[in-house]
């Protein structure tokens, strides 16, 4: 996108990190498959066009509410614009290998660079390099992607009382097969608990690995099918960059 000047003068620009939506769209192996169905066609003499798409709501680049595995949950339907703009966000960069689980001490050295009164993120941006499966090696990039441990997830939410989302370059924050391990995750992140700030919601699915390293990342948009009544939502992501 063409840049603009801010407040103070500098340029930013925006950019989109979440995936195009298409049939093609690896989704994880629970869901079905992605079908876009054209009803009208102009190309073959209709007066306009029109299409059937068919999606379960946690395919490609998507957003986890509470709800999605606690009963009393929040729903994303219910969350506002200001609650999904996030103004301090942070990439921490985590190189995983297939399978591997993201601990606390993969985590710490990048937090540990910031004043202890400092730590005020309400975003982090988890950077595994595992999106460059996601068009090559589509059954890896499905069933064998790294995922966060339990105890990761509660480290950040004891360290950042302002934390609110957490979001991933894979196509679930847990790791495909461990259906324990996958609720802990989830539970640790949506429980509401005194001391840990609010629930967190999950972004999973990103195309994080087209932020630039150049520039600073400002604020982290997340933009969700607006539709009532459901747990989480596909959505799209935008991020402000800054140049420098």
């Amino acid at each position: 996108m063409e840049n603009k000047k801010n407040d103070s003068g500098n340029d930013y620009k925006y950019i989109r990190i979440s995936y195009n939506l298409t049939e093609d769209t690896p989704v994880h192996p629970d869901l079905a498959k992605i079908t876009i169905t054209p009803k009208n066609q102009i190309k073959v003499g209709d007066s306009y066009n029109t299409s059937v798409i068919t999606a379960e709501n946690h395919s490609g680049t998507h957003v986890d509410a509470p709800a999605h595995f606690l009963k009393d949950g929040r729903s994303i339907f219910t969350y506002d614009p200001t609650e999904l703009t996030f103004k301090k966000p942070l990439i921490v960069d985590c190189p995983k290998k297939p399978d591997e689980l993201i601990h606390e001490e993969d985590l710490s050295p990048t937090l540990k660079h910031y004043n202890v009164d400092n730590l005020d993120f309400d975003c982090i941006l988890i950077r595994t390099g595992f999106g460059k499966y996601h068009d090559t090696d589509t059954l890896k990039y499905l069933t064998k992607n790294p995922g966060i441990s339990p105890e990761a997830v509660f480290y950040l939410r004891s360290n950042l009382p302002k934390l609110a989302c957490l979001a991933i370059d894979t196509v679930s924050m847990s790791r495909y097969g461990r259906m324990e391990e996958m609720i802990r995750v989830h539970q640790t992140a949506f429980s509401a608990n005194d001391g840990l700030g609010k629930p967190l919601l999950f972004v999973e699915d990103l195309d994080i690995e087209s932020i630039p390293t150049a520039g600073s990342l400002e604020e982290v948009m997340v933009i969700p099918w607006q539709v009532g009544g459901i747990d989480s939502a596909p959505c799209t992501v935008l991020v402000k960059i800054k140049s420098e």
